[in-house]
């Protein structure tokens, strides 16, 4: 190649990459640099799994799994704590002790994000370990700290729903009925997670409510960190004016549906998309008063865009027990009122938000105590960012913060 044409390649190959890297985002972002390098990186990744996908190591989710496993999972050093791997009723876990544990403590039972598909608690371990460290409490210079158990659940599309559910459950029970064992006051349990992992820790939380004749301890709280809770409507606000190029609703629909058990077709996405997968019963249920925009705040309100009424009806028929399961998809469990306190963080930018305005207006009219946080200067996963790295978020660490003040307030 001449120098002409390599003076004129290197700018067009420079453009295209800049180009291709770059995710439109928009106004009012902090630390809108930030997020755009870990689009950028998230990018890269996506392509080289593509490629390699097409020269036969596997397919798509094999090797993102590989990948966060690779660059996710590294030892975790602090002096202060002890991490143990064991499992819980046959379900993977990691436990986070501080090493000046009372023979009783507090304790959070972390469930992680990743569409239900990707993530665990070892991709998520720092996370988790930051979680720990920046949730104490100091009192005169010494540590009065909580235990964090965070579990490695079954994935989808393997392992569709109930198994996350149920994993999550057994795993809780066992935490309540066991905690004796490893310095957990049972009676100072409370539920969290994010995403995925959010809607989880909401119907833990709702399950174990229906036992009414069950003798386990009641869990104090529950934090829910932007959310996935249910799957009826897909033309809420949030979702047709959040449509990042990262995490456009396609991309949402492609995790919810192989937890349900059904294949991420195009054909599938495009009846979601169109809200076509709810039977002609379900649209005239009392359950559409679960997912209405009466329970969003105005200022977030919309007219719902028109709707072209064309039934998928063989998907729809397999959906249609699903979507109203509230084990699945919280928000649409009929009574809430025998729950625990809630903290609900949504933000502004998140296709999610709405999902988690209308839990929160729920939760309050069944009487529940909620304390909602809306952040308006972020987008959907800042919260996975684990502190010093490229890719924190101030907005990261005012969140522990809150969540420290808002677990201490609970325990007794």
């Amino acid at each position: 190649m001449g120098t002409l044409a390599r003076v004129l390649f290197i700018p067009v190959i420079c453009a295209v990459m800049g180009y291709y890297l770059y995710t439109p985002l928009p106004d009012g972002l902090r630390q809108k640099s930030r997020i755009q390098l870990f689009y950028a990186k998230h990018k890269i990744s996506s392509l080289l799994i593509s490629m390699g996908v097409k020269l036969g190591f596997g397919s798509g989710i094999e090797l993102a799994r590989r990948y966060q496993h690779y660059t996710m999972v590294s030892p975790l050093n602090d002096e202060n704590i002890t991490v143990t791997n064991t499992t819980f009723s046959g379900i993977p876990v990691m436990i986070f002790t501080p090493n000046t544990v009372s023979s009783k403590s507090p304790a959070i039972v972390y469930f992680h994000g990743g569409g239900w598909m990707f993530l665990s608690s070892g991709t998520k371990s720092h996370f988790t370990n930051n979680l720990y460290r920046k949730s104490q409490i100091n009192v005169l210079n010494t540590y009065s700290p909580y235990i964090i158990t965070s579990f490695s659940y079954r994935l989808s599309p393997e392992h569709p729903f109930p198994a996350a559910f149920d994993d999550c459950v057994t795993a809780t029970v066992h935490v309540l009925q066991n905690g004796h064992k490893f310095g957990v006051d049972s009676d100072n349990v409370g539920v969290a997670g994010d995403s995925a992992g959010g809607n989880l820790a909401a119907a833990v939380a709702l399950r174990l409510s229906d036992e009414k004749e069950s003798r386990l301890p009641k869990l104090r709280f529950q934090i829910i960190i932007y959310s996935v809770l249910q799957a009826w409507d897909f033309k809420l606000p949030s979702y047709t004016h959040n449509e990042i190029t990262l995490f456009p609703s396609s991309v949402m629909i492609k995790f919810i549906l192989p937890y349900l058990g059904e294949v991420a077709t195009d054909e599938n996405i495009a009846v979601c998309l169109s809200n076509n997968h709810l039977t002609p019963a379900l649209k005239k249920s009392k359950f559409t008063k679960f997912v209405d925009q009466s329970l969003l705040p105005p200022q977030f309100r919309r007219t719902p865009p028109k709707i072209d009424d064309v039934l998928n009806t063989t998907l729809a028929k397999r959906l249609e027990t699903l979507i109203i399961n509230p084990y699945a998809f919280p928000l649409m469990a009929k009574d809430l009122s025998r729950l625990p306190p809630a903290f609900v963080l949504t933000c502004q930018h998140d296709l999610t938000r709405d999902d988690a305005l209308m839990y929160v207006e729920r939760l309050r009219k069944a009487g529940i105590d909620v304390q909602h946080k809306h952040v308006t200067d972020a987008v959907h996963d800042f919260f996975l960012r684990a502190p010093n790295n490229d890719f924190t978020y101030d907005v990261h660490l005012e969140t522990l913060s809150d969540l420290k003040v808002y677990a201490n307030k609970y325990y007794k």
